[in-house]
């Protein structure tokens, strides 16, 4: 993955490109993000993840979208409400997240917390246990490997 940093009214924005190859082999092209998802400009609705029992504070009204399914990774843009959930299942693959806007609290296991704002990444690791917190109009990118996804929700090979 390569980040492409650019400048927009004082303000510093990233542009992410993903390498996949194409019909050729010698030809390997970007596939660009969609700026206006990751903006959060007209992020369809999404399917509610997180079981309402599981929910402990605010709402969960995820609007998100795939940017990018490859070979290798899977690549989508979150956003949601103020809210905070419970994870007590562990997580079943490692997962790459750059927060876009708001604010990320993690609490793990062991009652130790983590905060993460708007240009912050992170990676919440396979078996992480604890609670997410979202403040403000939470938005964030997240990279997965498209196998260790796969394999955890028994998605078929398209």
């Amino acid at each position: 993955m390569k980040a492409i940093l650019r400048t927009c009214g004082g303000l510093a924005l990233f542009g992410f490109l993903i390498f996949s190859a194409t019909a050729t082999a010698d030809a390997i092209r970007a596939v660009q993000m969609d700026p206006e998802m990751l903006a959060g400009i007209n992020l369809p609705p999404e399917e509610q993840f997180i079981p309402p029992e599981d929910v402990l504070a605010g709402t969960h009204q995820l609007r998100g979208e795939v940017l990018h399914y490859g070979d290798q990774l899977i690549m989508e843009v979150y956003e949601d409400e103020e809210a905070t959930f419970r994870f007590g299942e562990p997580f079943h693959y490692d997962e790459f997240i750059m927060v876009l806007n708001g604010k990320l609290i993690l609490t793990d296991a062991d009652d130790m917390t983590q905060e993460f704002i708007a240009g912050d990444s992170l990676v919440i690791p396979k078996g992480f246990t604890g609670t997410w917190q979202m403040l403000g109009n939470y938005r964030e990118l997240v990279v997965i490997e498209r196998e260790a996804y796969e394999a955890a929700y028994g998605v078929e090979d398209e």
